[in-house]
């Protein structure tokens, strides 16, 4: 299947019985979650990349809001990064459980990945869109972050998910890949030295098989989201 970013005008590639889709956007943090829980699980899966700037007029049939990720497969199709993750480790529940079996365990998981959502993503575009130069902006996400390094550093593990990284480390991931691009501490500035277990922790994800597999060219992440949303957007231009 090819990885080009199809647009206005091109036509959906017929889906063959009993192949699982994803339609994706090969820069997209919310859409990597789910294509890093497809890689650790080893799902076997076809990839169609969506111009998320100028989309395919048949995609809002897959997605009302038109967003990715969206999986699909045999006619049902499911949406939104943080519920086509848990559909996936439901549907293939031998292959590598991305959540821990004590129910209460799996439950404070539930939660960081929460807090991830409702406290730090936001935080994170706010002093995105402030390229790191919004004192307040970045002073929250700091904060925000505070918690989970505390939260990793009372947990006593190299990941959430304990001694390999589980769902929790695959949702919040594509947000740390994306800190010194996104200048969301500012110019070439990755986390601060007031949340030491986090940049350990940075440092152990990017040794990770399945984020190596995934992870983008710095500059590459840079040029995307210097062009995207303006007449210059770029997608398969960008070299990865």
């Amino acid at each position: 299947m090819s990885t080009k970013h199809l647009t206005k005008g091109d036509a959906c590639p017929p889906l063959e019985a009993g192949v699982l889709r994803i339609y994706s956007m090969k820069f997209c943090p919310y859409a990597e979650r789910t294509r890093l829980v497809l890689q650790a699980k080893n799902i076997p899966h076809e990839l169609v990349n969506v111009n998320t700037w100028i989309k395919p007029e048949w995609f809002v049939d897959k997605n009302p809001s038109a967003l990715v990720p969206v999986l699909e497969k045999d006619g049902q199709i499911v949406y939104e990064s943080l519920i086509t993750s848990d559909y996936l480790d439901e549907l293939y529940p031998d292959q590598r459980p991305m959540y821990p079996k004590d129910t209460y365990q799996k439950a404070k998981d539930k939660m960081v990945i929460g807090l991830f959502g409702d406290k730090i993503s936001g935080a994170f575009w706010k002093s995105a869109i402030g390229r790191g130069k919004d004192q307040e902006a970045k002073e929250k996400l700091i904060t925000e972050l505070g918690k989970l390094d505390a939260e990793l550093k009372q947990r006593g593990t190299n990941f959430f998910g304990g001694e390999q990284p589980g769902m929790v480390d695959y949702m919040i991931w594509p947000f740390f890949a994306r800190f010194t691009s996104h200048l969301v501490f500012g110019d070439n500035a990755d986390l601060p030295d007031s949340l030491p277990v986090l940049q350990a922790y940075k440092a152990r994800m990017m040794e990770d098989p399945t984020v190596k597999s995934s992870i983008l060219p710095e500059k590459a992440y840079t040029e995307f989201i210097t062009h995207y949303r303006t007449p210059t957007t770029k997608f398969d231009e960008i070299e990865t």
